[in-house]
Order: C-alpha cells, then structure tokens, then sequence
C-alpha cells in the first residue's frame, strides 16, 4: 500500500511540476508578444494561463491536505 500512495504522490507531483513549468511558457509567450500579438490572440493565451494558474493552486491545495 505505501509503494502505491508514493507512485501516486509521485504522478501528482509530476503533473503538478508539469502544469507549473506550462504556466511559466505561457507568462514569457505573452511577455514576449504582447506587444505585436493580435489582441484576441493574446486575451487567449491569458485566460489560459489563469486556468493553469487555478489548476495549479487547486492541486496545491489537495497536495497540503494529502501530505499534512
């Protein structure tokens, strides 16, 4: 049972880094562009990174409790 919570805690971990290396390339694209980007085309890439961003904080959390 141990070895599979930590496989488990693992995956989480994995993903978690995951999203929070995505929401990093995603702030240095808009960084990068917003300035010659189309505006839409930047309104989406910053939506999509405050979805990553409530994804992360939410994983955060479940991570907390789990560990706690």
């Amino acid at each position: 049972m141990h070895n599979t919570t930590s496989a488990i805690l693992t995956d989480v971990t994995n993903h978690y880094n995951q999203l929070v290396d995505e929401h990093h390339k995603l702030h240095t694209e808009i960084e990068h562009c917003q300035y010659y980007a189309p505006d839409d085309d930047l309104k989406t890439l910053k939506k999509k990174k405050l979805r990553l961003k409530d994804e992360i904080e939410i994983l955060r959390n479940k991570l907390e409790l789990i560990i706690k």
